[in-house]
């Protein structure tokens, strides 16, 4: 109980305290729901075509995230080794100096697209009238 509950149960008799009644919820029977669409029947067709592939999708996907799970696991476990986290750190630091170049030669050729295609989405909504943000 509450303080403020508890408190209006000693200063009121017992008589003066009632309770609200419980709300009933009605919900309607599968009789009185609406009659399928041409809408809901073609999703139904299209997801029966389709339920082939997505369980192959499933069947090729599982060894897959089964060699994750354990690529996972054993990193988890050689993590516990002092040795191999010091490997793994210049495994890291070697493979950022690598990359490092190659990042920077992908901003060099794509900012330039990048900025051409903001400018004409940018002149585009100029000329429509629209409301820049």
């Amino acid at each position: 109980m509450t303080a403020l509950r508890k408190t209006l149960a000693l200063e009121t008799p017992a008589a003066a305290v009632t309770r609200a009644p419980a709300k009933v919820y009605a919900f309607p029977s599968k009789a009185a729901a609406a009659p399928e669409t041409a809408g809901s029947t073609a999703k139904n067709i299209a997801l029966f075509l389709a339920a082939p592939f997505i369980g192959l999708a499933y069947i090729v996907a599982f060894p897959v995230v089964g060699l994750a799970v354990l690529a996972v696991l054993t990193v988890r476990a050689a993590a516990k080794f002092s040795a191999i986290r010091t490997i793994a750190a210049v495994c890291k630091h070697a493979a950022m100096v690598v990359a490092a170049p190659l990042i920077g030669l992908a901003y060099v050729v794509f900012f330039p697209v990048v900025c051409l295609g903001l400018l004409a989405w940018t002149g585009s909504r100029a000329l429509a009238g629209t409301k820049l943000r």
